[in-house]
């Protein structure tokens, strides 16, 4: 293993033990030193990454951003985000310098918390791929009901089915990824940075109405994904509702910013409600949201191809 592996696994398991102990114990009361000790590495090799615990709360939050951006597909960061998050430390805490790096030897060997190992590795991944519509091969095209939920031609899957399939894997990483939960956590404290907002009309789904509203909806003001976990998710939801809306996959009348404001209530309950009882990000919590939700939201000819429960991507 090359040095700089060591010094990129020493990273992830520090941010992986933070993120533990961020998450039972606060931010706030957590050490440095219970940091160190807990990713079985030197004060040396944590302040080569990390100048202070703001820092790698930061780091954390970063770090279940991309894993967010992993099951909405979202769009990555910006260069500048990736620059200032190269290597965990854009502020250059050299204060560990070579020597913090040369005792980083098998310090972060046990987990590889980044993503490579866990639920917020390739089973994410896979989940998350699965749910963006990537058709099993062989698998035929959508039609007749499926179709009038939302699936175009191909190889998509319906908006409406996408947006339950997609609550059920996050609500699944909530209760299964130490360092996703812990993210939104730190961004329901305020670590996170706030939101920036676009003007309307330049999300996907207002470019495919021609940039002008959504089922004669005129579009809001959606939070930028270059924002907080929670501004990303909104956004997100709010995207692929105008995007069913658009192809006439929702119910007459119901407009899609407030179905929008309805589904991120109800997720982010979940998540707020799930930081003290584990039973709120069971499955099936979320499959009876849907089930009460489903019939005020689609037609009932699409909503019997709909799956409350998820469909098998989702699983």
């Amino acid at each position: 293993m090359t040095r700089q592996e060591r010094a990129v696994r020493t990273r992830e398991a520090l941010i992986e033990a933070a993120a533990d102990l961020f998450d039972r114990d606060g931010q706030e009361v957590t050490s440095l030193a219970a940091v160190t000790a807990k990713a079985q590495v030197s004060a040396g090799a944590l302040y080569f990454h990390f100048a202070t615990k703001a820092d790698l709360a930061n780091a954390v939050t970063r770090t279940a951003l991309a894993r967010l951006r992993q099951i909405t597909g979202a769009p990555a960061a910006t260069p500048a985000d990736t620059n200032k998050n190269a290597n965990g430390n854009a502020n250059g805490s050299g204060s560990g310098s070579g020597s913090g790096s040369e005792n980083e030897g098998g310090d972060g060997s046990r987990n590889g918390g980044g993503g490579g190992s866990g639920w917020g590795g390739d089973a994410l991944t896979q989940a998350a791929r699965c749910v963006r519509g990537e058709r099993a091969a062989g698998a035929p095209p959508a039609r007749g009901p499926a179709a009038a939920a939302g699936a175009a031609p191909g190889d998509r899957v319906g908006e409406v089915q996408q947006l339950i399939d997609t609550t059920h894997v996050l609500v699944r990483g909530l209760a299964d990824d130490v360092v996703l939960r812990a993210g939104f956590a730190l961004d329901r404290a305020g670590a996170g940075r706030p939101a920036r907002e676009r003007p309307a009309g330049e999300g996907p789904a207002a470019r495919a109405a021609g940039g002008g509203g959504t089922g004669g909806e005129r579009p809001g003001r959606w939070p930028e994904v270059g924002g907080s976990l929670r501004g990303v998710w909104s956004g997100w939801v709010h995207e692929t509702l105008a995007a069913a809306g658009t192809r006439g996959a929702l119910a007459p009348g119901v407009s899609p910013g407030d179905a929008a404001a309805v589904v991120v209530a109800a997720t982010v309950g979940f998540e707020v409600l799930g930081a003290q009882d584990p039973l709120w990000l069971a499955p099936h919590r979320l499959t009876r949201f849907w089930t009460l939700l489903l019939p005020a939201l689609v037609p009932p000819p699409a909503r019997e191809a709909l799956q409350p429960d998820g469909s098998p991507a989702a699983h």
